[in-house]
């Protein structure tokens, strides 16, 4: 089973000073698994939690700090700039820009599907290469900012996203993403104007 935890950070242009931007360095990228489901069917579960930075204090949205959701397999998993494949020893987290549902800036570079005619991907100019793979009992985190437009009012906000994914055979402890560090770390930290 695959184990994701989705963490994302918004703030809006009044949290970009000095003193908001310090804080959001000491903004946890993993987090407890409270409330933990004892049992799902599946092959991965994800936990989404929401926080909105007011100044310099972090604020959980909607009381969705527990929300999980099963999937029956990884194919159906619909997570932004994340795919993951299943590997023959076990899952492969592949990064591309979703140009359809990602904000700014365009995350441009190698593009693994390039030359396969069969990606929907192909021939476009659009990062898209593998972060890492993980094999049974390894934990790896996956970190990207962006800045968006509301919709209502056509302000720029930003948000700063952390995936964390561990692969294991049984339920982990609570605190899996806390006790031990990342195997791997891939980072797409850009400069937000």
């Amino acid at each position: 089973m695959l184990l994701i935890q989705d963490i994302c950070l918004s703030w809006s242009k009044k949290e970009r000073d000095s003193v908001c931007a310090k804080k959001r360095t000491e903004f946890p990228v993993a987090y407890v698994w409270d409330k933990m489901p004892n049992a799902f069917h599946g092959e991965a579960l994800v936990n989404r939690r929401n926080f909105r930075q007011s100044g310099t204090v972090f604020q959980t949205l909607n009381g969705a700090a527990n929300c999980f959701q099963s999937y029956p397999s990884v194919k159906d998993l619909n997570l932004t700039n994340l795919h993951i494949q299943s590997d023959t020893c076990g899952y492969k987290a592949v990064f591309f820009y979703d140009e359809r549902r990602s904000g700014q800036p365009v995350r441009r570079g190698h593009n693994k599907d390039y030359d396969n005619v069969d990606s929907l991907l192909y021939r476009r100019d659009i990062l898209n290469e593998t972060a890492f793979s993980l094999k049974q009992g390894q934990y790896g985190c996956v970190i990207w900012n962006e800045r968006k437009t509301d919709w209502d009012t056509g302000e720029w906000y930003y948000q700063l996203h952390a995936l964390n994914l561990f692969y294991s055979d049984k339920m982990p402890e609570a605190d899996i993403f806390l006790t031990r560090k990342p195997d791997f770390k891939y980072k797409q930290i850009a400069v937000l104007y």
